[in-house]
């Protein structure tokens, strides 16, 4: 089946919302937003900040990942009555790590159009401000929250040589900072905080000193990393360690030394043993 998207018929617009700065929102976007019968929307409180600025006067009705089983029905009663309703998220695009796939699905389910506004999305700026390849890149967004989950997903991306976007909170920034580099080792990476906003903040660097550098994070961050190619300082460590323990060097003593020398984690460089073995 092909959606014509514009044809005359009740449809729902995704539509982006401001991550930061009020401007940062379409004329077309604000043209749905007053165009349409209802606007469903992540926290209507937030949305109605925007509403009052852009002087926006159509019904909010909430809609959050906590009531979408129950709030689809009365989406798709809208549309089977020919009016065209809208999807938005508190800032950003609904959908990229925000709520909105059940009620999308449901309705193109149901047989309606489905149409998505370009707009606002935190990682885009991220990626383009981090001076780190962006030609082959994976949005990931938030990892696991459960500490041996994150630690798997990352053992996968590890394996994938593209640079990779991630989202984080500020209460678990070290700990996903710390199980990069673990399991990845010190990579060039790209911190991104406050997208949009007036503390924005960009940080360049690797992550052994992103770690001592956010003793106190705050705001939303974006992570983005870069794993085009295999680490040749970690190769060349594992080399030397291997060789260190060749000539008769215990090898917890050459793991503490190649990991000081190269500034490299003593799990990597054990991860990298064990795997060796196999």
């Amino acid at each position: 089946m092909i959606q014509k998207s514009y044809d005359d018929k009740s449809k729902l617009y995704i539509v982006p919302t401001p991550i930061g700065n009020m401007l940062d929102i379409t004329l077309r976007a604000i043209e749905i937003l007053k165009g349409v019968s209802v606007v469903y929307s992540e926290d209507t409180r937030v949305t109605k900040i925007l509403f009052n600025h852009y002087k926006i006067k159509t019904k909010l009705i909430s809609c959050h990942k906590f009531n979408e089983m129950s709030i689809y029905p009365q989406v798709i009663h809208n549309l089977q009555e020919g009016k065209s309703v809208a999807l938005v998220t508190d800032r950003g695009t609904p959908l990229i790590s925000d709520p909105g796939y059940v009620v999308v699905n449901k309705v193109i389910e149901s047989g309606y159009s489905v149409v998505a506004l370009p707009g606002a999305c935190a990682f885009l700026p991220a990626l383009n401000m981090s001076n780190i390849k962006s030609d082959r890149f994976i949005f990931y967004g938030f990892l696991s929250n459960k500490n041996e989950e994150c630690k798997r997903e990352l053992e996968v991306l590890k394996n994938i040589n593209f640079t990779f976007v991630l989202y984080e909170s500020p209460h678990r920034l070290i700990k996903t900072l710390q199980n990069i580099n673990n399991i990845l080792g010190n990579k060039i990476i790209s911190i991104s905080r406050e997208i949009s906003k007036v503390y924005e903040e960009v940080y360049r660097g690797n992550v052994a000193d992103a770690i001592k550098l956010f003793k106190e994070p705050k705001g939303e961050f974006v992570i983005i990393v870069d794993n085009n190619e295999i680490n040749k300082n970690e190769t060349l460590a594992f080399s030397e360690m291997n060789e260190l323990i060749s000539y008769g060097m215990e090898k917890k003593n050459a793991m503490k030394y190649i990991s000081k020398k190269y500034n490299i984690s003593k799990n990597l460089l054990y991860n990298m043993f064990e795997e060796k073995k196999q």
